[in-house]
């Protein structure tokens, strides 16, 4: 007897003078013209939480692909990364990535679907290319993008990231049509940048040993062009030791060549300022807003502000201070501005910063306090331990340098005492240093503490005589330049590429369009988590916390022991991440019977089946 066909059926009565319910399992008849129930088990009296649990076991039955089985017959054996890696398939989507490839080649694998993979490579797991070959086998990717997973191996990869930098500039053109459709305020200021990345090894053929951020290395440079809301757009990567004001004439031709019809204002740092360089952006009619070296200050502005009344000003009482001085308008707590003039269409405007100002005073007497009580007796121990006399200028320089490190040269100095110590019967001369501040020259190199100058060519005034673009907007992106350096932050978080696994030119350009398209990624993900704030995932405000969040949401291969069979269902989602998902504008991301079917089975249901059961 087949139960799936049964029903759940009571039938009432009354016994010493109490009301009782009577249920058996009852199967539809029709006699006479009319439908009737025809028991086949009796059941008797039936709890509440019995009759409940036979209600779900026959709905469980009534389904075809159900099977009976216990709790001990069910194991999970294996797991396939999918909740984080849907997502970053749907920002590909969104953006409609795919439409970016454009080069076409004899492939049975598209172009767009290889550097898709990459991408979320480096989003999810950003391990070294030689690794994604096994890594796509713990995925749902193979069945999200309906490929071979055998067909990805290390040798197609690198066969293919000559055609991604082969169509870099058609990506390029594709974010920016994409920016114009979604966020076409968003390209009024680009923010521009570079930033190093470190190799290991000697074969990278664009690396080169110089100067960089990490100091004498072997490196590479990255240019980035980022919008307002930090959205990459363009890049090139250049080779190690490019100095960053000679990137300007790369960018200005760019400008020329690609964004003309844009109506930007180009927002850098002060590395790239020279007068060379401003005129070229003058010349060329393109807007920029950048700052001038902090040693370049007092030329410009002496006529206009008395830095001696602020080397006065200090710690405890800046805010109440600044306050005080009228020639400054505020912004905020930590803005405060003066415009200082217009020279030759550049328009000078003086910022003071308080927590900047906190910041370098207590920098300086940190190292102050730390030459003083460590370092320079730490040397005079060493000094008073020579085996052989010592040179007046080594020593002396030796100390410098370290004062040269901590930038407090201007008005300090180092005085040297002769010391003798008899060594075996000789003499040894060597030296004790004692550290000479000068107050007066000090008083000078703390004047321009919390400053810093802005310059641009949005000189333009009105007919009343004032600024088109007002003090505030012109600062604005400046303060916010923050953006870019948040993208560079992102980009090197995965830019550790020792040892090199790649080092032909286009190789090493495509890992970089790569990473750029990861930070797109992330990037969009951040924004959308900053515009649908949460309640349950309040905590959730970076990419990372959503793949971490979300990397316990997998497709679980289930095996059923007692049926020697195999099945697939998805982990099911918590409230917290269902909430992330609305927030990133994701729905439907648990319906993934399609995903299903393709691992090689449908959703199924399973019946747990209690040992009383088998009392049937």
């Amino acid at each position: 007897m087949n139960i799936a066909f049964l029903h759940l059926h009571w039938g009432g009565g009354t016994y010493k003078g109490k009301r009782y319910k009577s249920y058996t399992l009852a199967r539809s008849v029709r006699e006479n013209g009319k439908n009737n129930h025809k028991a086949e088990i009796k059941l008797g009296k039936l709890t509440d939480d019995e009759v409940r649990w036979w209600k779900k076991l026959l709905l469980i039955l009534k389904n075809p692909s159900s099977v009976i089985t216990t709790l001990e017959d069910i194991i999970t054996k294996k797991h396939y990364a999918y909740c984080d890696i849907a997502v970053v398939d749907r920002i590909w989507k969104y953006w409609k990535l795919d439409g970016a490839f454009k080069i076409k080649r004899n492939s049975e694998i598209s172009l767009s679907a290889i550097a898709k993979i990459l991408t979320i490579n480096r989003c999810i797991m950003p391990e070294s290319k030689s690794s994604v070959s096994k890594w796509i086998k713990t995925t749902s990717l193979p069945q999200l993008l309906d490929i071979d997973a055998e067909k990805i191996n290390n040798s197609r990869i690198f066969r293919e990231l000559k055609y991604i930098e082969n169509n870099k500039e058609n990506i390029t053109n594709h974010l920016l049509e994409q920016y114009q459709k979604h966020f076409p305020n968003n390209l009024n200021q680009v923010y521009y940048d570079l930033s190093s990345t470190t190799f290991s090894g000697t074969k990278c053929i664009i690396s080169k040993y110089g100067h960089c951020k990490e100091g004498y290395q072997t490196h590479v440079v990255l240019a980035l062009l980022v919008t307002e809301n930090g959205l990459p757009f363009y890049w090139e990567v250049l080779p190690g030791g490019t100095a960053d004001a000679k990137t300007i004439d790369w960018f200005l031709e760019k400008c020329k060549e690609k964004f003309k019809k844009l109506n930007i204002t180009a927002v850098f740092d002060r590395g790239f300022v020279s007068d060379k360089n401003l005129s070229n952006f003058e010349e060329n009619k393109i807007k920029y807003i950048t700052a001038m070296d902090r040693n370049q200050i007092k030329g410009i502005c002496e006529n206009d502000v008395s830095f001696t009344e602020f080397s006065e000003f200090n710690v405890e009482n800046i805010y109440e201070q600044i306050d005080k001085n009228k020639a400054f308008t505020k912004i905020d707590k930590n803005t405060y501005y003066k415009e200082i003039k217009v020279e030759n269409k550049r328009r000078y405007i003086l910022c003071f910063n308080p927590q900047l100002f906190i910041d370098q005073r207590n920098a300086r007497d940190k190292s102050i306090e730390t030459l003083k009580t460590e370092i320079i007796p730490e040397i005079n121990e060493e000094l008073l331990e020579a085996k052989k006399s010592r040179d007046l200028e080594a020593t002396k320089n030796k100390f410098q340098k370290i004062m040269k490190r901590m930038k407090i040269t201007s008005f300090t100095d180092i005085e040297l005492e002769s010391v003798y110590i008899k060594e075996n019967k000789a003499n040894i001369k060597t030296f004790k240093g004692s550290l000479i501040i000068n107050k007066s020259d000090k008083k000078k190199a703390i004047d321009l503490d919390g400053f810093w100058l802005l310059v641009s060519n949005l000189s333009e005034k009105n007919d009343k005589g004032e600024f088109i673009i007002s003090s505030e907007k012109t600062l604005s992106p400046y303060r916010e330049k923050v953006i870019i350096e948040d993208a560079f932050r992102d980009i090197k978080s995965f830019l550790d590429i020792a040892p090199v696994y790649v080092w032909l030119k286009k190789h090493i350009k495509a890992h970089y369009t790569i990473c750029v398209l990861s930070y797109l990624i992330n990037r969009t993900i951040s924004n959308l988590l900053k515009e649908n704030k949460g309640v349950v995932s309040n905590d959730i405000k970076t990419h990372c916390s959503v793949f971490k969040e979300l990397k316990e949401n997998s497709i679980d291969e289930i095996y059923i022991k007692n049926l020697d069979q195999s099945n697939y269902c998805l982990t099911m989602l918590t409230g917290k991440q269902k909430e992330i998902l609305k927030r990133l504008k994701i729905s439907g991301i648990e319906k993934v019977n399609n995903i299903l079917n393709k691992f090689g089975s449908s959703a199924f249901l399973v019946g747990l089946l209690l040992y009383s059961c088998f009392l049937l």
